[in-house]
């Protein structure tokens, strides 16, 4: 059973609380069963006040966001952010390693694979942090970063002997003394570990469980990220709990013999929730904070625009690196019209985009998998797309997911598609009210005019459109009369080193000086023939770099 424990510092028995209070500053007692007590000295609490946490692209944190980071200090830096899905929880995590550099330096991040690129650009734009992304088991461990991010399912392998039988099936893994993760994080001399989505290492028996939790052992510093640390009953909060307070949480048996109810189904004894979730709160509400959408809605602007960065994928990866070339080729050759030329080269970007469109899909499966799953019932979600075949794909894959879902999820995924007239879009919005149905896939460019979506708050942008005003045009489907969320999320996803990710950025730029120049009071009227071309002169440029051409 894979659980950390911490002992009494004067007689090494396991420490399980007794009872704590505050003393001075930020230092307080425990005194434990055994009879001893131990001084914590936890994290300043005024470092977050005194340094301005901007990020590098001139975004503030929010005051949700900021209290957040506060509340990460108080417990410590040993804490679970519980926050909803959407609020910020990266940002949160990150600020605080940003104003506690000499006490979190250097860390690890674990992190689901999809996400490390994500991880990455955060680190960068909110900590101006020097981080390496751990590729796979072999990498290797550069020395002097700020920070290392690693997928959990890459964590439990490194440092792992494969052990095959005689027709060379992989029966185990066996750990190399020295080599393991856990072993890295102490040769690093690793101070913070931060969890993203925790709830991936709720089985205590599994091999990434085991190694998160036995890296976890030796490091002060803990904070943990989820918007759904329990899913199915409470005896999945038991590892991130035992993680961040072992005095309060040192054995399984105790936790849900004591926390949670237990039922039998007539063939054996099941966990259900908690007993008393009021109790509960109360004994952890010095390590755990969560904030709904609906807490912090004051906080959010009309339209709050996010973008969620991710990796093309090999497959994907080759054919965009292909095009890439040739779109190069194509850029620098003196054949043809100039009209000709512009007609090729934009070929070519259509081609990427498609590519690019394409490797978004499962990040945005799963985006939306863990959006249902951790947000209320009653809250919806569309997702615009350009091309019929990823928005077919997506559907597919989430309808598949749905089928395991329980009623009250909604079983179907909905669509509005260029090809349908005006009555089957009505009735897939009607539809859509239903209690039953939470998500929408639908056509940017067929969805742009003359729908009202005003129930429904959430949105992903899975492509870009070469014209921006067409994206403004699908988010201006929902703040209208009647709109009960009062605040918008709209999820940009960006696949990372292609046209995607610098039309992102060439567009935030010029949204930017129009909001400083016109402070707000007018739109911008983008002229995509030019946008186009500024796009193709950065693309030439820097594109190739990604790929080493």
């Amino acid at each position: 059973m894979a659980r950390v424990k911490h002992t009494c510092p004067v007689c090494q028995k396991v420490a399980i609380l007794k009872s704590e209070s505050k003393l001075f500053g930020k230092t307080s007692m425990r005194t434990y069963q055994c009879g001893h007590s131990e001084l914590i000295n936890g994290t300043a609490p005024t470092e977050i006040d005194t340094l301005d946490i901007t990020s590098i692209d001139g975004k503030k944190l929010f005051p949700f966001q900021l209290e957040g980071a506060r509340f990460i200090e108080k417990s410590g830096m040993r804490c679970l952010v519980a926050d909803e899905m959407g609020l910020g929880k990266t940002v949160q995590a990150i600020a605080t390693v940003a104003a506690h550099r000499e006490e979190t330096i250097p860390f690890f991040q674990f992190v689901k694979s999809g996400l490390r690129v994500q991880w990455l650009k955060e680190d960068v734009r909110w900590g101006d942090l020097t981080v390496q992304i751990i590729d796979d088991a072999n990498s290797f461990f550069i020395p002097g970063m700020d920070g290392y991010i690693i997928s959990m399912d890459t964590a439990w392998r490194i440092g792992h002997k494969v052990l095959k039988d005689k027709k060379g099936k992989v029966i185990d893994y066996i750990a190399q003394e020295g080599k393991t993760i856990w072993d890295i994080a102490v040769k690093l001399g690793v101070k913070l570990v931060v969890i993203d989505e925790c709830q991936m290492i709720k089985n205590p028996t599994s091999k990434r469980t085991k190694a998160i939790v036995r890296t976890c052992g030796n490091v002060k510093h803990i904070i943990a990220l989820s918007g759904t640390p329990i899913k199915n009953n409470a005896g999945e909060y038991f590892t991130i709990l035992n993680i961040l307070r072992p005095d309060k949480f040192p054995t399984e048996s105790g936790y849900i013999y004591g926390w949670c109810d237990n039922y039998f189904d007539g063939y054996k004894s099941k966990i259900g929730g908690l007993k008393s979730p009021e109790k509960f709160h109360e004994h952890t509400k010095d390590f755990i904070i969560r904030r709904d959408r609906k807490t912090v809605l004051p906080d959010l602007p009309l339209i709050w625009r996010q973008f969620q960065f991710c990796e093309l994928g090999k497959m994907v990866e080759d054919m965009y690196a292909q095009t890439m070339r040739e779109f190069n080729d194509a850029f620098d050759s003196d054949e043809g019209t100039s009209f000709e030329k512009y007609s090729n080269l934009m070929a070519y970007l259509a081609k990427m985009r498609h590519l690019a469109g394409l490797a978004k899909i499962d990040p945005i499966v799963e985006y939306v998998e863990e959006f249902c799953m951790s947000t209320p019932v009653e809250r919806k979600i569309v997702i615009f797309t350009h091309h019929k075949d990823v928005m077919e794909t997506i559907a597919h894959k989430l309808t598949k997911f749905t089928s395991d879902w329980p009623a009250e999820y909604g079983r179907s995924v909905l669509q509005i598609r260029s090809d349908m007239d005006s009555y089957a879009r009505d009735e897939a919005l009607q539809t859509l009210k239903l209690p039953t149905h939470r998500i929408l896939l639908a056509s940017t460019l067929a969805s742009g005019e003359g729908l009202n979506m005003q129930f429904v708050s959430d949105c992903i942008m899975a492509e870009r459109q070469w014209n921006p005003a067409n994206e403004e045009q699908a988010e201006a489907r929902f703040p209208r009369p009647g709109q009960t969320a009062d605040k918008i999320n709209a999820t940009y996803f960006v696949a990372v080193g292609t046209v995607d990710e610098f039309f992102s950025e060439l567009v935030e730029k010029k949204r930017e000086i129009m909001q400083s120049t016109l402070d707000g009071k007018a739109t911008m009227k983008w002229d995509e023939s030019s946008l186009m071309t500024e796009l193709m002169g950065v693309l030439r440029q820097k594109g190739g770099k990604k790929w080493g051409f």
